[in-house]
């Protein structure tokens, strides 16, 4: 394998600052590792957009990475991996990853009931993207879906830690066990790389309800799977140095940054703003 490839930087890209989660687990898995992060934050969201649009967007965002000689393409946003994921895949050479499928194939793996809840934004529940996934992997698995739109506004103001989270979680919650009829749900993938930041307060939340889940990151599960890729094909950086974050958005740099401090070990800094079309 040249040299040149294996220390190429990975590319990571979202629709806005959700993404920060899976870039920050792919930080934690691959400390060594080059990364360029793209939010295309002048077009966010992506969730209420065609399928069409979607992919168009999608594509975009993935030539940036690719004409900046990434090793490999992390879709750090559901609903883009939903839609744009083959689609990127047959575009360019670069192995490109979305969050869905690894999340679910942890479920799968974790779940002892086979009873699997799913929460996330309208899109992405309303897409059936993760039912599919999971049922492609085990058809007698049990999925029930429930979108909690308030979360993304909730983290993005800064406010997961307050009673008025506590609050929003806990309805939620109680919403998503009672889809379940009695069946007992052990396992509960968080659906949205916003959701993360909130993961604390669900379990805690889980406890107080007397419900024992699993939760599947689908940032973590991400970048797992991507560090399995890597060395499979030994294209890991042989070095003990630290890499490297770069991070492009297409709007406002300094609200970027603002924002996503809530997503991350370590605030986002070396921020750029670039134009696509």
């Amino acid at each position: 394998m040249e040299e040149s490839k294996i220390d190429r930087p990975i590319g990571v890209f979202d629709s806005g600052v959700g993404g920060l989660t899976v870039l920050d687990a792919v930080r934690q898995a691959l400390p060594h590792e080059d990364l360029v992060y793209l939010g295309d934050t002048a077009r966010v969201p992506y969730g209420n957009r065609t399928p069409q649009t979607i992919v168009r967007y999608a594509t975009s965002c993935a030539r940036q990475l690719v004409n900046r000689h990434v090793k490999a393409i992390v879709i750090a946003c559901n609903t883009a991996s939903a839609h744009a994921l083959d689609a990127l895949n047959e575009a360019f050479d670069v192995p490109v990853f979305g969050v869905i499928e690894p999340a679910s194939r942890m479920a799968v793996d974790v779940s002892k009931s086979k009873c699997i809840g799913i929460i996330g934004t309208r899109a992405t529940i309303a897409s059936q993207a993760y039912t599919r996934a999971i049922q492609a992997i085990d058809p007698n698995a049990h999925v029930y879906g429930l979108a909690c739109p308030l979360f993304v506004p909730l983290v993005e103001e800064g406010w997961a830690e307050t009673d008025v989270a506590r609050l929003v979680v806990r309805k939620y919650l109680e919403d998503l066990i009672a889809l379940s009829n009695g069946h007992e749900m052990d396992t509960l993938i968080l659906g949205c790389t916003h959701y993360p930041v909130l993961k604390s307060l669900i379990q805690e939340t889980l406890a107080s309800l007397d419900r024992h889940m699993v939760l599947c990151d689908c940032a973590q599960a991400t970048a797992k799977s991507l560090v399995e890729h890597l060395k499979d094909r030994h294209l890991l950086r042989q070095t003990s140095e630290s890499g490297w974050s770069d991070y492009l958005v297409t709007d406002d740099p300094q609200q970027f940054s603002a924002v996503g401090r809530s997503f991350m070990h370590e605030p986002p800094v070396n921020v750029s703003h670039i134009d696509i079309v």
